[in-house]
């Protein structure tokens, strides 16, 4: 049925809905939902350490060198997102941070 309400929990990676026809369901985001998505591409490189091609469609792994331009890029991205982020429990980089041994 119809959603009737939603509310995300205490570290915003989930949220739980409930409906008019009586269900409950809990949905596991795990995601920055506005992490600004002409970056969203980079981010998935710096996740993946792989690139596609748009053309081609082909995915290549990237050189060590590759992978650290392209993380450096986007650290200054995702810092400068992370003052306005509107979920910052769920911010990837938060994350990543952590195993970089950033923090």
């Amino acid at each position: 049925g119809s959603v009737r309400g939603a509310v995300f929990d205490k570290n915003e990676s989930r949220i739980l809905t409930w409906s008019y026809d009586g269900t409950a369901r809990v949905w596991d985001i795990g995601a920055d939902y506005d992490f600004p998505p002409e970056h969203f591409p980079l981010l998935v490189e710096v996740a993946t350490g792989t690139a596609m091609n748009d053309n081609t469609g082909d995915v290549s792994v990237l050189s060590k060198n590759e992978w650290e331009a392209r993380k450096q890029e986007y650290i200054e991205i995702a810092e400068e997102h992370l003052k306005t982020c509107k979920y910052p429990k769920a911010n990837m980089y938060v994350r990543q941070k952590q195993a970089w041994g950033m923090d």
